[in-house]
């Protein structure tokens, strides 16, 4: 947790795992979901983290509220969350499934580093974190979930290769099922791989408000190039998806930190704190106050 927002950011070693108290290298976990919600109240309050967090519903039900957007919890819900995004769960007491976690660099020791943005639900802002899954499409992710527990409890030879593949085969089967189902997965294409470059640099730098000619430069190709595929994607243009990232963080700001919308204006690179207000509102239909009480409301 930085000086400036009050949102705890968790790692794996912050979660209790009392039936395997040796995590290899704080970079994976891997537990059943009932015993990690009552053993991890903690997440019960809006929180981030910098791992992936891979969960499947079997039972219960509740709700998901990630980045402000709001999931219904039910069996054979499929969540993905990646690192940097807030969420939070309200959840019934018999909610059960599937959970685990990994670090980008535990993954990606044996493979490339652009694995991971080739699986749709991983590679964009604009990617579901939940897909529904049927009773045939849940019992396969469930073998492959059993399979890798089985590998992180027996800790033989090997094993922490043989959870990245059994990783990877989860990933492969998910993604079937995923551009399937969801129209902005069925554009999967080597242009979402460029638009996931794009918000990677974004995701970076945007704090900076740079001209857009300088992402396109950094990806080696024209401002036409990066406009076209940024509309083919996702319908938007790189300036609005500059904007998205830009208003995620405030708000994130507004909500989960104890800064004044002034010192947030300045967090972001805006000298004048009327213009941000008015910007904002402009985006948002709401000013930062109106925001920032609605969302305390509903805690």
């Amino acid at each position: 947790m930085n000086d400036t927002n009050s949102l705890p950011v968790f790692k794996i070693s912050n979660f209790d795992d009392y039936n395997n108290c040796m995590k290899f290298e704080k970079s994976f976990y891997i537990r059943n979901f009932n015993e990690h919600v009552r053993e991890n109240l903690f997440i019960e309050k809006p929180h981030g983290h910098n791992f992936y967090l891979i969960l499947l519903v079997t039972k219960g039900s509740g709700t998901h509220t990630i980045d402000f957007l709001e999931y219904k919890v039910f069996p054979g819900a499929m969540f993905i969350v990646s690192p940097g995004q807030i969420h939070q769960w309200r959840l019934s007491n018999d909610v059960d499934g599937c959970i685990l976690f990994f670090t980008k660099e535990f993954f990606l020791h044996d493979f490339d580093t652009e694995k991971l943005t080739r699986f749709p639900f991983f590679n964009s802002t604009f990617s579901s974190p939940m897909f529904q899954l049927n009773s045939k499409e849940k019992n396969q992710i469930l073998a492959k979930y059993e399979l890798i527990h089985e590998e992180y409890q027996s800790r033989s030879l090997s094993y922490q290769e043989m959870i990245r593949i059994y990783l990877n085969a989860m990933f492969i089967q998910l993604s079937r099922v995923y551009l399937t189902k969801n129209e902005k997965g069925q554009k999967f294409s080597y242009d979402l791989l460029q638009l996931n470059r794009y918000e990677a640099l974004v995701d970076k730098y945007f704090k900076l408000h740079r001209p857009i000619s300088c992402y396109s430069k950094k990806m080696n190709i024209t401002d036409r190039q990066l406009s076209y595929l940024c509309k083919k994607t996702v319908g938007k243009t790189p300036s609005e998806i500059m904007m998205n990232r830009i208003m995620l963080e405030a708000k994130r700001l507004i909500v989960h930190s104890v800064l004044s919308i002034s010192a947030i204006s300045e967090e972001l690179n805006y000298n004048d704190s009327s213009y941000f207000i008015r910007l904002f509102k402009k985006i948002t239909k709401q000013t930062p106050e109106q925001f920032r009480n609605e969302q305390y409301s509903r805690y």
